[in-house]
Formats: C-alpha cells, sequence, structure tokens
C-alpha cells in the first residue's frame, strides 16, 4: 500500500502542509491590518458627583492662550479612552443642550488617555434655568477605518446660581469653596448702579485706597448706596444640597439680587464684596454653617480687617429711599448707624468663629479671600456684562498670601 502524497510518514516535514497554513495565515493577517479590531479604542464618560455638571465651575475659569480644549476644563468631567494596536488620530465630540456649539477635540492617541474637555456654555441660555434639568450628554468618537464610538449618558444640569462647594464620593474629597469668588463680579452693570447711589465718583475713586480711614470710608459709601436702593435682607436659607456627597449653596446672580432688592446673607456679602473689589478694597466672604457675612481688609498687610452682618441690611426698616422733601441728611444717618450696627454684629460674629476657620472644619467653615481666589485662577462669572467685559476700569489691590484677619479686630 502506497501512502498517499500529501500523508507525511512519521517524523517526515510536513512542508506542503505548513505552506497551506502558512499561506492562509498570512492573507487573514493582511485582510485584519486592513480593518481594525473592534476593540482598538474603547470611550467612557465619568462625571464628579456622579451624574451633575455645574457649568458655573468652567464659567469661572479662564481660557488657555492657545484654546485647546482637551484638558482646558475643571476635571469634573472627564472622557476615557482605551487603546489597543496601531496609534491613531480621533475626534471626540461633546454635546448637550446649552452649548453654544458642540466641543470637538482632535487628538492622537497610542496609549491610553484621560481627557478633561471644556465645554461652551450658552451664558443666556443658561441664565432661564430655575432648577436643576435633567438631560442628555453625548460623546462620539471616531478615527478613520472604525465604526464610531456613541456614548450617551444622563446628567443633571445645575443652574447658574448653585454654588458647588464640596464634594465627598468614595475616597475622592473636592474642596471648591474657592468657586464662590466667581459671583462676586466687579464689573456687573449693577455696581455701576450701586456706585452711582452712593455718590461716588467712578473715574475719581480709581485710585488705590490709602488708609483705614479710606477703605471705611468707600465700604460706609457703599454701604448707603444699598439702602437707598431699598435692598433689604430677607431670611432665605441659601442651602441646596448639605451632603454627604455633595455640598451646594444658591447664590443669587446680581442682578436678581438689584432688581428684587431683596437679599439674603450670602447675595449681601457677594453684592457688597463686588463694589469693594471695583473700588479697591481688599475682601473675603466668611462662611459659617447656614450663614455668610463679607469682611474687608483696612490696611495694606492684610493684618487688620472690618466685618459686616448683613443680616442687617434695611437697617430699622428703611426698606425704601427716604420719601420726597424729607431731606437726604436722614436717610444718610439712617445708613451710617445700620452700617456701625452691622460692623459690631459682623465683629462679633467673626471672633465666635475665627477658631474654626483653620482648616479643619471644612465645607462648613470657610474664608474665602476674593484677590487669592483671582489669583487661583477664579474669574467673575460675567453673566451680566452683554459684550462690555472688561470696559469698566477696577481697582484691583495685588494679591497677597492674605492671612487669617485675627490680628487687630477693631
Amino acid at each position: 500500500m502506497h501512502r498517499s502524497a500529501t500523508t507525511p510518514s512519521r517524523g517526515a516535514p510536513a512542508r506542503p502542509l505548513l505552506r497551506a497554513v502558512l499561506r492562509i495565515y498570512l492573507a487573514l493577517s493582511a485582510s485584519m491590518a486592513l480593518v481594525a479590531p473592534a476593540g482598538a479604542l474603547s470611550l467612557d464618560i465619568e462625571t464628579t458627583p456622579s451624574g451633575d455638571l455645574f457649568p458655573a465651575l468652567e464659567l469661572s475659569q479662564p481660557r488657555t492662550a492657545d484654546g485647546g480644549e482637551a484638558h482646558a476644563g475643571n476635571g469634573l468631567l472627564r472622557l476615557r479612552v482605551g487603546h489597543s494596536g496601531q496609534p491613531r488620530d480621533a475626534r471626540l465630540t461633546v454635546s448637550t443642550p446649552g452649548l453654544t456649539t458642540a466641543t470637538v477635540i482632535d487628538t492622537h492617541i497610542d496609549e491610553d488617555i484621560v481627557l478633561r474637555p471644556r465645554l461652551k456654555w450658552d451664558i443666556g441660555a443658561l441664565r432661564g434655568m430655575q432648577g436643576v434639568r435633567r438631560q442628555a450628554l453625548q460623546v462620539v468618537l471616531s478615527s478613520p477605518g472604525m465604526d464610531p464610538i456613541i456614548r450617551t449618558v444622563e446628567i443633571r444640569l445645575h443652574p447658574l446660581d448653585e454654588a458647588l462647594y464640596f464634594v465627598r464620593e468614595g475616597n475622592n474629597r473636592i474642596d471648591l469653596g474657592w468657586s464662590f469668588a466667581a459671583w462676586v463680579d466687579p464689573q456687573d452693570p449693577v455696581i455701576d448702579e450701586l456706585l452711582q447711589l452712593a455718590g461716588i465718583d467712578i473715574t475719581g475713586m480709581m485710585r488705590m485706597p490709602s488708609n483705614r480711614a479710606d477703605r471705611l470710608a468707600r465700604a460706609r459709601a457703599i454701604w448707603f448706596g444699598l439702602e437707598r436702593h431699598g435692598l433689604r435682607y430677607a431670611d432665605d436659607s441659601a442651602g441646596i444640597s448639605q451632603g454627604p456627597v455633595v455640598y451646594s449653596q444658591r447664590v443669587r446672580l446680581l442682578s436678581s439680587t438689584w432688581d428684587e432688592r431683596v437679599a439674603n446673607c450670602l447675595d449681601g456679602s457677594v453684592l457688597i464684596a463686588s463694589a469693594l473689589e471695583r473700588l479697591g478694597v481688599g475682601s473675603f466672604l466668611v462662611l459659617v454653617p447656614g450663614h455668610a457675612f463679607v469682611g474687608f481688609y483696612t490696611d495694606d498687610a492684610r493684618h487688620e480687617a472690618e466685618f459686616l452682618e448683613t443680616t442687617l441690611l434695611g437697617f430699622a426698616g428703611q426698606a425704601r429711599p427716604a420719601p420726597s422733601g424729607s431731606g437726604a441728611r436722614p436717610a444718610r444717618q439712617r445708613a451710617i448707624e445700620g452700617f456701625e450696627a452691622a460692623r459690631r454684629a459682623g465683629r462679633d460674629r467673626y471672633r465666635r468663629i475665627a477658631p474654626r476657620l483653620d482648616g479643619r472644619h471644612r465645607p462648613d467653615y470657610a474664608l474665602i479671600d476674593i484677590s487669592k481666589a483671582r489669583a487661583y485662577g477664579i474669574m467673575p462669572l460675567a453673566v451680566g456684562r452683554g459684550d462690555r467685559a472688561g470696559s469698566a476700569p477696577v481697582a484691583l489691590s495685588a494679591p497677597h498670601r492674605p492671612q487669617r484677619p485675627t490680628s487687630h479686630i477693631p
């Protein structure tokens, strides 16, 4: 019995069979090289807090000089792109309602990457939001030679008047307290109106305040302007979420506070701090559980400070300008009395809570120095400016490294 030519004998090399297998393998390899495997790229969307977006945090960040969007965001939205195989050029497109246009990122991927995109929020559209809105956020990842990867997640979009200041999620502890400075906007048109009512010549007051008396005079004039406008305190809790994961507070936009002539403790503090920054007086917000008040430095070294308890806005029931013909002096005198009462109350409250402003009691206690926040890159939201951003001069005090103002309380 003769053996078949294709049946190798024991121990003989199977050259024809090996060559056939090799040809099939090479053909398959070539075809696989032409079509990228489905798993060449992967995409995941992450947010902190999980499922939430706070546009105000992004609007308070300055844009990068080169306009790059891949890593210009605040990091609370992350796109994780997994990679295997050959290096690839890829495009990611992020879209959700409330943007002026989708965010597009072109990148080269040769390893696993994490992108922190900056979204292009439409301030006009966001101003109309009255509360948290559920909506879809979609990310499309495309690359030549592969089908697009589309991921859609539901998010909770938070309005501009909600300030996220602390997140405790899993092992993450994220302190965002400095973001309160974003609601302090010295160039909002409201501040022009306030300074006019205060009797302050805006152009003449752009010089830096030279001494304690000068700073006190500017703060007193601001208080008088608020009283003339009829702004009054209203006991409206600013707290929205107090943990255990998300800590946030409502901070009304300056235009809302001004138009409604009503301010809770935080609204009034932000408004006063905005005017003080406009006039070159270094100021800070003091946050305690369920309350806030404003302070300002009275010396160049920032070791001495005054404090204003904004719950005394509308002192002695002065909720409206003095009647016509009653004379300006009574109204001014009542405003001065209210200012001095607010100073005394602010000083007393600060003395009680100062030991807790040591950084170990956050998120319930914080001192937010506005100039220092600016040095950290926290910019005003600028929601009320329209196209006039930067048109009005601001007498900014230099961003020192401030110490807690405990060395001297007048």
